[in-house]
């Protein structure tokens, strides 16, 4: 294939600059060198809309000044070639250290050049997952060729603002963003309540529909739904009324699970909680979680011998499960999507001998 042109990371940050003006509220995020070293990555690789190449962000934290040098289509090839495969790693100084995956991911692709339509993604795939989904949009790539330039290039860069970064345009990539309005590879969950969620797609959000619908039907004979959130922090679902009731104070800046569901039994004895995170890669209820949760219900009054804490799983075979087990909390359990009417404890009192 032919590669696209590269201009130096320098240039790549100034038209950035250019692209992105003062006042918008992501700029921090899409100007500063990490957005310019990414969009590099994105064109020395060719992942451009239409191409069919596919980026990771460890694509970015892997890379080296050494690589970033060698710009010759048969050295950028070679690096496109073996950038995917387990254990590879180019030669030289890394651009940046493992800590910066989530800088990377997060708050430069995800919320940053994702959110403003610069960066799409192949759908169906979570983008916690490893696996290469992101691609440059080619009418933001087009603003990178070193051909372009002075009246030209600001010719180009202004229809790219009117189509992204008008106030309508803003607010529809915000609507998408929250979920108010339908996207076609959305996850749909049908609350106890009637009402339905909508999760960004993914294999955890498919996890998370299953663990409302049917785990929650299987064992709980009388389902709330109080809390149902996704990564990044995005609150999909949450019953405040309920919750006050309960006494527990639900909000986006307490360190809650993905996952409260209650069980609203005959009298208050009966009456549960269910704390559940979902793993599709790594986050399980563990002893830090657990405790954490522990001391988030004594302060609601709520009886903590009424609580229970789980990790919902895809399936036992999956890498995910053998990834988390040995972090298991003790008193938690373990369900899979893919055995939706079995529960694996972790009991963590005395097995229950009966003399003869």
């Amino acid at each position: 294939m032919s590669l696209p042109p590269l201009l130096p990371i320098g240039d790549i940050q100034a038209r950035l600059e250019q692209i992105f003006p003062p006042g918008l509220d992501m700029r921090q995020y899409l100007t500063r060198e990490m957005a310019a070293r990414t969009v590099y990555v994105f064109l020395y690789g060719g992942m451009i809309e239409g191409v069919g190449r596919l980026l990771r962000p460890s694509h970015i934290y892997f890379y080296t000044e050494e690589q970033a040098a060698k710009t010759g289509d048969e050295d950028r090839e070679y690096w496109f070639k073996h950038a995917t495969k387990p254990g590879w790693r180019p030669e030289g100084r890394r651009w940046y250290a493992d800590t910066t995956r989530e800088p990377i991911r997060d708050e430069t692709i995800r919320y940053g050049l994702l959110d403003i339509g610069a960066v799409d993604k192949v759908p169906n795939v979570a983008v916690t997952s490893s696996s290469p989904i992101y691609y440059l949009k080619s009418d933001f790539a087009a603003l990178f060729n070193p051909s372009l330039n002075g009246s030209a290039l600001d010719a180009a860069i202004q229809q790219w603002q009117r189509r992204h970064l008008t106030p309508a345009a803003r607010a529809r990539m915000a609507m998408l963003a929250q979920g108010l309005a339908k996207r076609s590879d959305e996850v749909h969950v049908r609350c106890p309540d009637g009402t339905v969620a909508r999760l960004s797609p993914g294999l955890s959000s498919l996890i998370s529909k299953a663990v409302v619908e049917e785990f929650a039907q299987n064992f709980l004979p009388r389902p709330v739904l109080l809390w149902l959130s996704e990564s990044g922090n995005k609150v999909r679902h949450q019953d405040v009324r309920v919750a006050q009731a309960l006494g527990l104070r639900i909000d986006a800046a307490t360190a809650l699970p993905d996952i409260i569901l209650a069980n609203v039994g005959d009298s208050g004895e009966d009456t549960a909680l269910i704390f559940i995170e979902v793993v599709a890669s790594d986050g399980p209820m563990n002893e830090v979680r657990k405790t954490q949760l522990l001391e988030y219900v004594k302060a609601s009054g709520f009886p903590t011998k009424q609580c229970y804490f789980g990790t919902a799983f895809e399936d036992r075979a999956d890498s995910a499960f053998r990834k988390a087990l040995p972090t298991l909390a003790w008193g938690t359990f373990a369900w899979f999507r893919s055995e939706p009417k079995h529960i694996l404890m972790l009991f963590d009192r005395p097995f229950p001998i009966v003399s003869a």
